[in-house]
């Protein structure tokens, strides 16, 4: 991992993000892009500049205070950062920015459950169905510590998780945690033969890696998650964002959009590829 983006909006819990950030790359000795966006004002003005002009007209305010944490980093990390503000559409820059400068992680910050729901938490939620890029929604409260323990939501569809997802197993590599694998059953239902063979062929994959199995049975996805991690501790979750139809996201947020409101521990979300969709 060579480069982490940051997008922040100077609240707390960005700056959480931040701190999370600059451990995660003091780790992996990776670059740090600290990215401030503001929205315009109005809609016409939107469409009239480029979503990733900078704003000369800043005032020095925003500037000065994000240097001020830039100094912070640097006195407590070796790691080399830079940093952006921009204006216009939070979405489209962050994207834009993340494949400019080759992002190979997005790490945003997410307010406790229950507090104002500001515009940079629909953006990171946003995010989800946005980017390709792996993003790591970080809670206000949650501080970055050593990974001993990986927690990975897995629907047994797929199998090839490590194959298709390389940052995860530059994860692995560097913490070598214990992982563990949770796969959450509606009340009632049983594994088909199919998933049973899915859930071997994962086996055979995390064979060489200090893991195990579980199996929930709630029809509540995040209760299910939630629960099973207050029993068993993790320091860091991981989720599949799955390609939904237009019908199925009509119906509401996705499992892995609920738990970036929920979650108090980091949560890190990889985006289903066209080959594990089929």
């Amino acid at each position: 991992m060579k480069n982490i983006l940051v997008p922040i909006d100077f609240s707390d819990a960005s700056f959480n993000a931040i701190s999370y950030a600059a451990f995660l790359a003091n780790v992996f000795e990776a670059n740090l892009l600290l990215l401030h966006v503001y929205s315009n004002n109005s809609a016409s003005e939107k469409k009239q500049r480029s979503a990733v002009e900078p704003d000369e007209n800043l005032g020095t305010t925003d500037e000065n205070f994000l240097k001020k944490q830039i100094d912070g980093i640097e006195r407590r990390f070796t790691v080399k950062i830079k940093s952006l503000l921009m204006k216009g559409n939070p979405v489209n820059i962050i994207n834009e920015m993340a494949k400019k400068y080759h992002s190979d992680l997005i790490i945003m910050g997410m307010k406790g459950k229950g507090e104002s729901n500001s515009i940079f938490g629909s953006t990171t939620t946003a995010m989800i169905d946005k980017t390709s890029i792996p993003l790591l929604v970080v809670p206000k409260k949650a501080g970055y510590q050593t990974i001993d323990t990986i927690t990975l939501a897995s629907d047994f569809k797929d199998e090839k998780l490590l194959s298709h997802f390389s940052l995860l197993e530059k994860f692995i590599a560097k913490f070598n945690p214990f992982i563990q694998i949770l796969n959450v059953q509606k009340n009632k239902s049983q594994l088909t033969a199919e998933m049973i063979a899915d859930k071997m062929r994962a086996g055979l994959q995390w064979d060489k890696y200090n893991h195990s199995f579980n199996i929930v049975e709630k029809d509540n996805i995040e209760e299910a998650i939630n629960k099973f991690l207050e029993k068993h501790s993790t320091d860091l979750l991981v989720m599949v964002a799955r390609k939904h139809s237009f019908i199925e996201k009509a119906l509401g947020a996705s499992h892995t959009e609920k738990m970036t409101h929920q979650t108090k521990k980091p949560l890190l979300i990889f985006h289903e590829t066209d080959s594990l969709a089929q």
